[in-house]
């Protein structure tokens, strides 16, 4: 072991990123991307994102979720992510005090907020879902 962050801490991911501003959305995708994953959406709205938890699409190995969409709140993902043990962190101006109490301790990455803290929140969401593979952000 290193160090020396990886190049590519999310290589071989497939990242959910649910978000309705498209400037943001596609910030979001080139920070994803450069740090190696590979981006499900980015989806504007629950339903869409919905959608895409059903079909064919890959499954997503973590996902950020800003709090209020086009449609309506994101809470439905989070739950749908949940169910499928999906981790996930919100993208949110919210304070973790304003989500329903089901939510509270669900990791909230607040806007605005740098490329690293994205990565490093992706980052730290995997390896807690999957503790026996150590990465290292820098």
């Amino acid at each position: 072991m290193t160090d020396t962050p990886s190049a590519a801490p999310l290589a071989g991911r497939h990242i959910l990123i649910v978000e309705d501003e498209w400037l943001l959305a596609d910030h979001l995708d080139g920070i994803v991307t450069e740090a190696g994953g590979t981006v499900l959406g980015p989806f504007a709205t629950a339903d869409q994102a919905l959608a895409a938890l059903a079909g064919d699409a890959p499954r997503p190995d973590a996902a950020t979720l800003n709090v209020v969409l086009l449609d309506h709140m994101s809470f439905d993902v989070a739950d749908r992510l949940g169910a499928l043990a999906i981790p996930y962190t919100f993208l949110s101006a919210n304070r973790p005090y304003s989500l329903p109490e089901r939510f509270r301790t669900t990791p909230l990455l607040g806007k605005p907020f740098g490329d690293w803290q994205v990565v490093a929140a992706l980052v730290a969401l995997l390896d807690q879902a999957e503790p026996a593979r150590t990465r290292t952000v820098g």
